[in-house]
């Protein structure tokens, strides 16, 4: 009889192995790597930006604003956050159907109007812009495109890489993060032209924002008194006004404010910004409580701890210093539990404007919200475990230098006429990385350094990151536990 259960109970755990990893190779959550699918087999050798000589292997964006200038940039002397944000309409056109080089002549696969702006907070000083643009019909109403093969919706973002002279941080790290986490958002490297004018590489990505293929939580309808969210922690700018209060005494000490991005403007109410007020509250409570490391009062009760593991992992590898306090995002499901989406990677890995990143130590502890989280020993222990089973996988140096290698082979001479218009950012006088010895002087240069950088930090943390047990010890945290 024993055997019979015991054979039983064996039979059982099995399957449960087989029905999570099923779970887990979800056809549907497969990431599509561009470099590694897209027109990888198209040459591409033409070195001209002019408009009717021009052809490009990547997908090109071309903008016509019919004479206006895109809105968003700071005038002389006008800081960043009194920027009003306004649109203008301009047209767009994109060529991206695959199997050949695309140019300006082709029949558009995608010709719409859009309402767009400039977009970020100290890149709206840099000379290659980046936008915010909207997809809209001749009704002015919101149209969804699915743009280069990612999942159809009407707003986007074209990143201009500028500070990151490699072009590819923002476009990696979303994708070891895509291939890490539950949800990242897609990207696709492109070619833009602003009225006929050669613009060089940019990066098209997905917004943070709900729909199917992005955020996937149920939509609200308007009439509940409950909603799924998204939330942003970020600088306050001058007409964005979905605010909520400040809730611990520790998120209250941040010179940023936390901001309702779904439900939007349109939608949301009084009760309902209330009710997200409470609802992240609740959160925040628990986890600057006395009974935050408890199993029935604590943190877990209201947060997907993975996720959780997983964003420190990606912000502390790639020591990208805004997380946690500059566009940090929350998103949470009516009765799911409260998760992060990673965005912007321009700074990391040594690339932050003002000064020089260290290569040494760690600082999410320091943050909001990770400030208590990493009190928690159960939590610096599933760090320790989740990263040492990353290193053998995406994180592992074969994979960080084979990826590196891969995006610089495939973007190829697109590289070369970025650099025709934007390669004076390579001389000293016009280097943006403050501080002695961090001017990088060429293309070449720039991937070393960052190729460099990151197979060190991952070696320091390889030989440190036991040390995070530390901030959960005991000793440490004698006035924070019950």
């Amino acid at each position: 009889m024993n055997s019979r259960r015991l054979y039983a109970g064996t039979v059982i755990v099995l399957l449960a192995a087989v029905l999570v990893i099923a779970a887990k190779a979800d056809p549907e959550r497969i990431r599509t790597q561009q470099h590694l699918e897209y027109n990888t087999d198209v040459e591409d050798k033409n070195l001209s930006i002019k408009p009717e000589d021009f052809s490009s292997h990547l997908p090109v964006v071309e903008i016509n604003t019919d004479g206006q200038t895109i809105p968003g940039s700071p005038a002389k002397g006008q800081l960043v956050s009194e920027v009003f944000n306004t649109y203008i309409t301009a047209h767009m056109s994109i060529r991206e159907k695959e199997g050949k080089l695309h140019t300006l002549s082709q029949k558009p696969d995608i010709d719409s109007d859009v309402q767009i702006r400039v977009r970020g907070n100290s890149s709206r000083r840099f000379d290659k812009k980046g936008y915010l643009f909207k997809f809209t019909g001749d009704d002015m109403q919101q149209k969804d495109y699915a743009v280069m093969g990612m999942e159809k919706d009407s707003t986007w973002v074209l990143n201009g890489p500028f500070l990151d002279k490699t072009l590819m941080r923002n476009y990696m790290w979303y994708n070891l993060a895509g291939e890490m986490m539950e949800w990242a958002p897609d990207v696709r490297f492109c070619e833009v032209f602003l009225n006929d004018e050669y613009q060089g590489v940019y990066v098209m990505m997905e917004q943070i924002s709900v729909g199917e293929g992005r955020i996937e939580v149920s939509k609200y309808d308007g009439k509940a008194g409950v909603s799924s969210y998204i939330v942003c922690v970020d600088r306050q700018s001058v007409n964005d006004g979905n605010y909520l209060d400040n809730f611990t005494f520790y998120t209250g000490r941040l010179q940023s404010r936390v901001e309702v991005k779904y439900p939007g403007s349109k939608k949301l109410n009084s009760d309902i910004t209330n009710y997200i007020s409470r609802d992240f509250s609740r959160f925040e409570k628990a986890l600057y409580s006395y009974d935050y490391d408890s199993k029935r009062y604590g943190f877990r009760s209201d947060i997907d701890v993975d996720n959780f593991v997983d964003y420190w992992i990606i912000n502390e590898v790639s020591q990208n210093t805004d997380a946690g306090i500059y566009s940090t995002y929350f998103y949470k499901d009516v009765g799911g539990k409260l998760k992060m989406a990673v965005w912007d990677f321009n700074n990391c890995c040594d690339n932050y404007m003002e000064t020089q990143t260290s290569m040494a130590g760690f600082f999410l502890q320091d943050r909001p919200w990770f400030f208590m989280l990493m009190k928690d020993e159960g939590f610096t222990n599933q760090i320790i475990v989740r990263y040492r089973e990353l290193r053998k996988s995406v994180l592992s140096d074969e994979y960080i230098k084979g990826y590196i290698d891969d995006v610089q082979n495939y973007l190829g001479t697109a590289i070369d006429r970025n650099f025709q218009v934007w390669g004076y950012s390579f001389d000293e006088e016009h280097e943006l990385l403050m501080g002695e010895g961090r001017h990088i002087g060429s293309y070449e240069a720039a991937v070393e350094q960052y190729e460099r950088r990151l197979i060190s930090r991952l070696r320091w943390m390889d030989q440190h990151i036991e040390a995070i047990r530390f901030y959960s010890h005991e000793s440490k945290n004698k006035r924070y536990n019950h």
